[in-house]
């Protein structure tokens, strides 16, 4: 195993190299996922590993986290013993007709492992009945941030490569290098801003705009209600503090009008959105698992490579690798109400080894 440098991340990324899964011990493991947590993004090259070995190391970083737009939004809406990836019992729970087809196209997105366990597809692939088969099924991604108008979104990602990764490239910038580039004004001025969300179609995906029940899937898993509010300046779990800098979703800032928000919106992107910051991976292989940061660190797809491209996406929490549970948010106000969403989340979809703040 070697660790090294990932250059034009700015002072983060690391590359760990040839990891066979068979092998390491959960304590080498678990270090690799501390070294992530300095790091923001982690990519791991030439990994031997299986998809059953995929989920159930990630599940050592922490729970799998849902968020309140997706499992956990229709079990409050129907009911705690309601499992929004098994439709079939829509008529008992008076499901709406939005709902059903959301999740009735959910269903063609998840893999069985040999092990039983689930994963999120992330392909072009489709069925011989035209349903695809992942998510983000095509074409280039622009920057995004996932869950990004919620505050109790997961704050790490991890993508491993399955097939026809070749040729594909995977992006990420991040944001702590920037926000702490700018005057200590400005910085103050950052510190108290926050972001109102809304839903534009294409913001991610062109798809978006041709296929309605891809928009809508969007639509749910990024921004289901106009108008929330999540601040701007964030503390991500490895305590590093930086811009939760949503794009994809960003409409406004609280307070300010259309033309300063976005004259503010602009000042920011010329100066992020550089070489200095970004790093576009280009895959070479498919046995690449790449772990990045969702809180202050931004992803895209700039390469779709082959119409078949496949991989595999787990959401996660961090907890296993804390001392204690993370407070992302220094408002005082937010942070509250992100304790008592916190806890809802978590006592509605029993989710277990959870560090409550």
């Amino acid at each position: 195993m070697k660790i090294s440098k990932i250059p034009g991340l700015g002072s983060f990324g690391h590359f760990v190299d040839d990891v066979n899964f068979n092998r390491i011990t959960e304590e080498e493991w678990l270090e690799i996922g501390k070294l992530h947590l300095q790091g923001l993004v982690t990519i791991l090259r030439n990994a031997t590993i299986t998809k059953d070995q995929f989920y159930e190391r990630i599940k050592q970083f922490g729970p799998f986290k849902g968020t309140r737009n997706s499992r956990a939004y229709f079990q409050a809406k129907y009911g705690s013993d309601f499992d929004a990836l098994i439709p079939g019992h829509f008529e008992k729970y008076n499901v709406s007709i939005e709902d059903r087809r959301y999740m009735e196209r959910r269903k063609y997105l998840i893999e069985e492992t040999q092990n039983g366990h689930h994963l999120t597809r992330v392909s072009g692939m489709q069925d011989k009945d035209g349903n695809d088969l992942g998510v983000f099924s095509s074409g280039e991604l622009l920057w995004h941030s996932n869950e990004s108008s919620e505050l109790t979104f997961a704050p790490g990602v991890a993508l491993l490569g399955g097939s026809n990764m070749t040729g594909s490239t995977t992006g990420f910038v991040q944001t702590v290098d920037y926000y702490e580039s700018v005057s200590e004004s400005f910085r103050s001025e950052l510190d108290e801003m926050i972001i109102v969300h809304k839903y534009k179609p294409g913001g991610i995906n062109e798809k978006e705009v041709l296929d309605p029940d891809f928009g809508m899937n969007i639509k749910m898993e990024f921004c289901y209600d106009d108008g929330a509010e999540v601040p701007l300046v964030i503390t991500s779990p490895g305590g590093h503090r930086g811009l939760h800098y949503t794009v994809n979703t960003a409409d406004s800032i609280k307070g300010l009008t259309p033309q300063e928000s976005d004259r503010i919106f602009k000042a920011i992107n010329d100066e992020l959105f550089t070489d200095k910051y970004i790093y576009d991976h280009k895959y070479e292989t498919d046995n690449v698992l790449s772990l990045f940061d969702n809180s202050i660190t931004l992803h895209r797809r700039k390469d779709p490579g082959h119409p078949d491209r496949c991989a595999y996406r787990i959401q996660y929490d961090y907890s296993n690798l804390l001392q204690g549970p993370w407070y992302p948010y220094h408002q005082p106000e937010v942070a509250e109400k992100y304790k008592l969403q916190t806890h809802e989340l978590i006592n509605l979809l029993k989710i277990k080894n959870f560090k409550l703040p």
